[in-house]
């Protein structure tokens, strides 16, 4: 009779511990529910500011152009004068 007791006393605690364990799961498995939901968003947004950074960068390279073609509308006469043509 004892040992019955013990052997439905230990079912009894296994059972709690599953039962625990998988209130654990079901905790990790909303996080990582959760997680991927923020990854998502991390990796769209990231697509985003690469699109921002490349549109800032066509913007720096058609600056950089107008700055050359000003550059070389520039005349130096001997170093003495400086004239430039006037803007289109």
């Amino acid at each position: 009779m004892l040992k019955n007791s013990n052997i439905q006393s230990e079912i009894l605690d296994t059972k709690n511990i599953l039962g625990k364990y998988k209130e654990d799961i079901v905790v990790i498995q909303q996080s990582l529910k959760q997680l991927e939901h923020v990854i998502t968003k991390l990796q769209s947004e990231g697509l985003v500011e690469i699109e921002k950074l490349a549109n800032e960068l066509s913007m720096l390279q058609k600056l950089s152009t107008s700055i050359e073609f000003k550059a070389k509308c520039l005349i130096c006469n001997n170093g003495e004068t400086i004239e430039t043509s006037t803007p289109e």
